[in-house]
């Protein structure tokens, strides 16, 4: 079961859905993964109300609903298999649609979960109000959120920093899935301490030493992170083909970040979910969902455990 590398889309048929059905094709074909599966999911009502309104039995109406959905989805999964060489498959689950995504993905051991996503907002359809922050915590699987419609793999892709475990997952799953493109690593560093000692009117020159020390502080550690990803993957033997940034800046992490992709022109932005400490978790459960409402690109939120290939 190991080796079976399984990508995940969830899908409203949508047309913002189609572009992650594309964009999961396109990875399963390059990284040489195993499948895609199309899974749509229907509230677990919606048999009953089809069947109160059409006046057959809620069996029936299911029956007709699901023959319905996967001829629309064998169609998707014939166009990816012609276009990208892919195995895809239909699935149909009734159920709350985060729910059933997530035991869908845990079912598959899915390396990733694919779902489409209008600027900051899932299309209604699918999430009926869910966020990506809902789903993301949900989920054990990388979360990929797609945006914008291409054939081209990852070529500039973003990764905030914050030196946490889920960071290095979410900087070696970066590593994996654009094995070409141009990786930057970025690390905000901490703007909170520096506003608390301007509010109780520090020296300037305290202030000054400490904002040197920490983006100095800032470096080493950002340096000793790289290191140790490349030492990994040496030890992994997989070496890849990546031009590697590194940068670090002053200021709050949400801002920092858009900003940053915006200036890169980023096409992905790669980061882990949760900080090393309680605070930690908080901020960088906000600056996530900033990133995913604010930035024009393609968003991988990495949330557990990375089994790379």
């Amino acid at each position: 079961m190991q080796n079976i590398r399984t990508i995940l889309v969830a899908t409203d048929l949508s047309e913002f859905a189609g572009r992650a059905g594309t964009r999961a094709a396109m990875l399963c074909a390059s990284l040489n993964w195993n499948s895609v599966e199309l899974l749509n999911v229907k509230e677990s009502g919606l048999p009953n109300a089809l069947g109160l309104v059409l006046k057959k039995t809620p069996a029936t109406a299911e029956a007709a609903l699901v023959e319905r959905v996967m001829r629309e989805l064998r169609l998707i999964c014939n166009l990816l298999q012609d276009n990208y060489g892919v195995r895809c498959a239909p699935t149909v689950k009734f159920g709350r649609p985060e729910e059933e995504i997530v035991a869908r993905a845990d079912e598959l051991a899915a390396k990733l979960t694919v779902i489409g996503a209008h600027g900051g907002n899932f299309f209604t359809d699918l999430f009926l109000g869910n966020t990506a922050d809902k789903l993301a915590r949900m989920s054990k699987t990388p979360l990929l959120l797609v945006k914008n419609q291409t054939t081209e793999p990852y070529r500039r892709v973003l990764v905030p920093v914050d030196f946490s475990e889920n960071s290095r997952r979410a900087a070696q799953m970066a590593l994996e899935i654009a094995p070409d493109a141009h990786i930057t690593f970025l690390h905000v560093f901490d703007v909170v301490l520096e506003e608390q000692m301007q509010y109780l009117n520090a020296a300037h020159d305290t202030i000054h030493d400490y904002h040197v020390k920490a983006a100095e502080d800032a470096r080493l550690d950002l340096n000793e992170f790289i290191v140790g990803l490349q030492t990994g993957r040496e030890a992994d033997h997989r070496p890849g083909r990546h031009a590697l940034f590194r940068t670090v800046a002053f200021g709050h992490p949400g801002h920092v970040i858009y900003d940053h992709a915006k200036s890169i022109k980023a096409d992905l932005i790669v980061m882990g979910k949760h900080g090393r400490s309680r605070f930690e978790e908080l901020l960088l459960g906000s600056v996530s969902r900033h990133v995913i409402e604010q930035c024009f690109c393609d968003v991988l939120i990495v949330t557990g455990p990375v089994q790379l290939a």
